[in-house]
């Protein structure tokens, strides 16, 4: 009985890790890099959150579903058959987690502060000088047409200049978004290579289980 309840956490442990490298993969080779050919930069950013949320969240379940069916395949092994693959791919799994968190991988993280930050700097600038043109332009347009002051029309001047700078200080920044994907990707691609070798030695050692159950003990018969 206890063999097979060991086994079935084989399978379990086996079939996560399957299942959290395909994903990993999915959304490094396909999913994610189309975000990148969206046309604004603001909906790239909602379907990157929207979609980053939900893969984390799975992502996270399977390495910890995984890493404990193995452990726990281990520890309720008998022990001639604790085999150390077991806690090697339950340690795979666990840190194909870890390896890829801000944390243990600042390394994987694409986001300069201080390339951002001047960047943003700069675009701000432009902004602002364009909406001071834009408010200028407004204004002599207004003068011309209104010989006298007119306080409605300057006012509407103003509420419209303010108007135009909350739209422009809203806007999402495209090389935000552009560096988050691609350390999103990174992240992926360290998880999917971790994921990937903890599967690779699950199956041979569960195959190295099965041959070994089959061959049986050897016996020799002396003459």
């Amino acid at each position: 009985m206890a063999a097979k309840g060991v086994s079935v956490l084989k399978f379990v442990g086996t079939v996560s890790l399957g299942v959290m490298t395909g994903l990993s993969y999915t959304l490094s080779s396909l999913t994610i890099p189309t975000l990148l050919t969206l046309p604004s930069a603001e909906t790239a950013a909602q379907a990157f959150d929207a979609l980053t949320a939900t893969a984390t969240r799975h992502l996270r379940s399977l390495s910890s579903i995984s890493s404990s069916a193995f452990a726990l395949a281990y520890l309720f092994s008998p022990r001639p058959y604790r085999h150390p693959y077991l806690l090697y791919a339950s340690a795979l799994a666990l840190g194909s987690h870890l390896a890829a968190s801000d944390l243990l991988a600042p390394y994987l993280i694409s986001l300069d502060p201080a390339t951002v930050s001047a960047s943003a700097s700069r675009q701000r600038k432009e902004r602002q000088k364009q909406k001071k043109e834009r408010l200028d332009r407004m204004r002599m347009e207004a003068s011309y047409e209104m010989l006298g002051v007119d306080a409605h029309s300057e006012g509407s001047v103003e509420a419209s200049g303010e108007e135009l700078e909350g739209e422009e200080s809203g806007a999402v920044n495209g090389e935000e978004v552009r560096a988050e994907v691609e350390t999103f990707l990174k992240k992926q691609i360290v998880r999917s290579a971790f994921a990937g070798l903890g599967f690779l030695l699950s199956v041979v050692g569960i195959w190295g289980d099965g041959v070994g159950v089959v061959s049986g003990p050897t016996i020799v018969v002396e003459a």
